[in-house]
C-alpha cells in the first residue's frame, strides 16, 4: 500500500508535467479532490493519473471537468459537464482469484460499468490506458435494447459481483459511445469511436 506521501507527491509532479504541456490550465481542483478520495480509501495512482490526463485534456477544450462525480447515488470516474459525458476509467486490473478466467472476469467489470453508469449520462465512454484493449462483450456492441442480451450481460455481471442495483427494465438507455485511450508517459488523448473499436476488435479475434 503507496504512503499517503508518496500518492501526493506523484500526482502533483503528474499535475505540473500536464500543465507545462497543455499550457493555460488550472488543476487544482482536480488535484485536490483525487487526494481527498485516496485517503478515503477509493482510488490508487494508476486510476487517477488516468482521470487527471482526461481532466486536463477536455479542460484544455474549454469543458467543465469534474472527478469522482455523484449522480443519483453512483460516483462516476470523470464527468464532461458541457457535454453531459460521462467518462468510467479501465484499467485492466485482474485479482488473483480470478487469474484462470481472466478475460471473463474484465468483460464482467466492463460490463458492470457500462450499465451501471452509461444510463445516467448522454455520452458514455470506457477510458483505458494505452497498453489494453478493453474486451468490451458483444452483447454491448449492437442493440443493447435486446432483452436476451440485457439478461445474458446481467448473468455475467452476477457471476463476479454481487449487484442489487441494475435491473433489466433499468436498462433502455444503455450505450457506449467509444473508448479513450490514454498515454500515460506521453500525456495524450486518442478517442476512438465504438464502430472503430469493433473493428480494432474483430481484428483480435
Amino acid at each position: 500500500m503507496r504512503s499517503k506521501l508518496m500518492f501526493i507527491n506523484d500526482i502533483e509532479k503528474l499535475a505540473k508535467r500536464i500543465e507545462e504541456s497543455y499550457g493555460d490550465i488550472k488543476l487544482d481542483d482536480i488535484v485536490q479532490r483525487l487526494i481527498n478520495f485516496y485517503k478515503l480509501g477509493f482510488t490508487n495512482i494508476n486510476h487517477s493519473s488516468i482521470q487527471l490526463i482526461l481532466s486536463a485534456y477536455f479542460k484544455s477544450l474549454g469543458y467543465r471537468v469534474f472527478v469522482e462525480y455523484e449522480r443519483n447515488g453512483r460516483l462516476l470516474d470523470v464527468y464532461v459537464s458541457d457535454e453531459d459525458m460521462g467518462i468510467e476509467v479501465e484499467y485492466g486490473y485482474i485479482p488473483n482469484s480470478n487469474a484462470i478466467n481472466a478475460e471473463e472476469y474484465l468483460k464482467s467489470r466492463i460490463s458492470l460499468k457500462i450499465l451501471r453508469y452509461s444510463t445516467l449520462f448522454s455520452k458514455f465512454y470506457i477510458a483505458v490506458p494505452s497498453f489494453y484493449i478493453p474486451p468490451i462483450p458483444d452483447e454491448l456492441l449492437d442493440n443493447v435494447n435486446d432483452k436476451t442480451k440485457i439478461r445474458k450481460t446481467i448473468e455475467l455481471i452476477r457471476k463476479f459481483h454481487r449487484i442489487d442495483d441494475i435491473k433489466p427494465n433499468d436498462t433502455k438507455l444503455v450505450k457506449i459511445n467509444g473508448v479513450i485511450v490514454v498515454d500515460v508517459s506521453n500525456l495524450s488523448i486518442s478517442i476512438i469511436d465504438i464502430n472503430k473499436y469493433r473493428k480494432l476488435k474483430d481484428s483480435y479475434k
